[in-house]
């Protein structure tokens, strides 16, 4: 059964035709129709997200999904208003934002990467990690990253998003005195000694795998070992670890398990 919660990424490679009925029953799921793009937004978007980031019904689309695939579209109970989206109405810029000077304000501009469909995720993390607390993320994104409104607020995050075109978001993220700063995920348990670190992410939904890895190896000494438990291979997450100078092998040794072990180079 089709539901909001599973990712467009699942969804396609259950039901592959379904990119033509996305694309007619609304403009911007045509950019499904683009490989490289939805290499890079599918697996990150729940349906429930895809139907927000168009403006369009949740329940209306998830009954035209059900219908092209045979199903029967579930009744659903009226739910409330996303508190999420809430935070971007309105014309201007809330205060906190308003008046911050340019020199605090630190841009980053993805659409360019996601068109050429590279994974910009771990590069607006890294962003992020070094963002001063009075300082806010200007980010320029060809479609409202909804996804990230989550994973974000988990961190202490607000945000105010404007779309100046059809392709074409900024999203401001800050923090407000009335929302805590978030703490990171807590260190994998500290292993025993000459053990590898030991990190389980399998029934995780994306981005988090990635986010918890990419925390881990930041506190991952020189010459130690992190060992991640998945359910597939990362292909996004190989890149990321070369960019930083760490060593990597995967295998498979069982079925459902996929271990990648990491080592961090050392001086």
């Amino acid at each position: 059964m089709i539901s909001a919660d599973i990712t467009v990424a699942r969804l396609l490679d259950d039901h592959p035709e379904l990119v033509d009925v996305l694309a007619g029953y609304h403009p911007h799921f045509k950019a499904l129709r683009n490989r490289l793009l939805r290499r890079v937004m599918a697996p990150r978007v729940t349906v429930g997200q895809a139907a927000r980031m168009a403006g369009v019904p949740e329940r209306e689309l998830l009954a035209v999904l059900a219908r092209a695939v045979g199903e029967t579209p579930e009744p659903a109970p009226a739910v409330a208003a996303d508190p999420r989206r809430a935070e971007t109405s309105g014309p201007e810029p809330p205060p906190a934002i308003a008046e911050v000077p340019e020199a605090r304000r630190v841009h980053l501009d993805v659409r360019d990467d996601i068109r050429r469909g590279e994974e910009p995720f771990a590069r607006i993390m890294g962003v992020v990690r070094t963002l001063a607390d009075d300082h806010v993320l200007v980010l320029r994104a060809p479609f409202e990253p909804i996804p990230l409104y989550d994973i974000l607020g988990r961190r202490g995050f607000a945000h105010w998003a404007e779309r100046r075109e059809a392709s074409d978001w900024s999203v401001w993220f800050y923090r407000d005195a009335g929302r805590p700063i978030a703490r990171r995920d807590p260190a994998p348990a500290a292993p025993a000694a000459g053990a590898p670190t030991v990190l389980d992410v399998r029934g995780l939904e994306p981005p988090q795998p990635m986010v918890r890895v990419l925390d881990a190896i930041e506190r991952l000494a020189p010459g130690a070992e992190l060992e991640v438990r998945h359910d597939r291979r990362p292909i996004f997450l190989y890149p990321q670890l070369e960019e930083r100078g760490c060593l990597h092998e995967t295998d498979e040794p069982e079925p459902g398990l996929v271990r990648i072990r990491i080592r961090r180079k050392g001086p």
